[in-house]
C-alpha cells in the first residue's frame, strides 16, 4: 500500500470521527456535511479507482464502527463511490469552481442510490427512503456547495494526489 493511501485513509477516518461528533454545530436541518465524500471524490479523481476503494473502504469501516449502521454498510457505499470516482482519473478537467461541485453532485446521487438500493436489498428501513427525502436534498447542496471550497485547500495538500512512479527492471 502506498504512503498516499495510507495517509488519506488516516485523514478520511479523521473526518468520519469529526463528522459524527463535532459537526452538529453547523448542521441545517439535522444534516451535516459530507466531508468523507468530498475528499474521497477528490482523493479518487486524482489517483484512480484501486487508491480510491482503498480509502473509502478504510474510512467506510470507521464510519461503520462509529455508527448504528450493520458493520459493513458505509464499507460497501465508500468503496463503490471511491471506484466511481476514481474513472474520471485523468479524463476531465477540473475547473476550480464548476467541476467539484458537478462531481460532488453526481457522486452524493450515487451515493444515496447506492445507499437505499442496499438498505432495501437488506432490509434497513432508515435508509431505504432517504433519497426522496428532504434531508437528502439537504445534504445535496451542502456538500456540493462546500465542494469549491474543499478541492482548493485539498490541493494544497501534496501527499493526497501525489502519484508514485514505478520503475520497471
Amino acid at each position: 500500500m502506498t504512503q498516499s493511501v495510507i495517509i488519506t485513509t488516516a485523514i478520511l477516518a479523521g473526518l468520519a470521527v469529526i463528522k459524527t461528533n463535532l459537526l452538529q454545530a453547523i448542521a441545517i436541518g439535522g444534516v451535516t456535511p459530507d466531508l468523507v465524500l468530498i475528499v474521497l471524490t477528490y482523493y479518487a479523481q486524482k489517483t484512480g479507482s484501486m487508491p480510491g476503494q482503498i480509502a473509502g473502504f478504510g474510512a467506510g469501516i470507521v464510519e461503520d464502527l462509529l455508527s448504528v449502521s450493520p458493520l459493513g454498510f458505509h464499507a460497501l457505499v465508500r468503496t463503490i463511490i471511491g471506484f466511481l470516482a476514481g474513472l474520471t482519473h485523468n479524463k476531465m478537467f477540473l475547473d476550480p469552481i464548476f467541476m467539484p461541485i458537478i462531481a460532488v453532485l453526481v457522486v452524493t446521487l450515487f451515493k444515496g442510490v447506492i445507499a437505499s438500493l442496499t438498505g432495501s436489498i437488506f432490509g434497513i428501513d432508515s435508509v431505504r427512503a432517504s433519497l426522496v427525502s428532504s434531508r437528502f436534498l439537504i445534504e445535496l447542496a451542502y456538500n456540493s456547495l462546500l465542494a469549491p471550497l474543499l478541492f482548493a485547500l485539498l490541493g494544497l495538500i501534496g501527499p493526497l494526489h501525489r502519484t508514485e512512479r514505478t520503475s520497471s527492471l
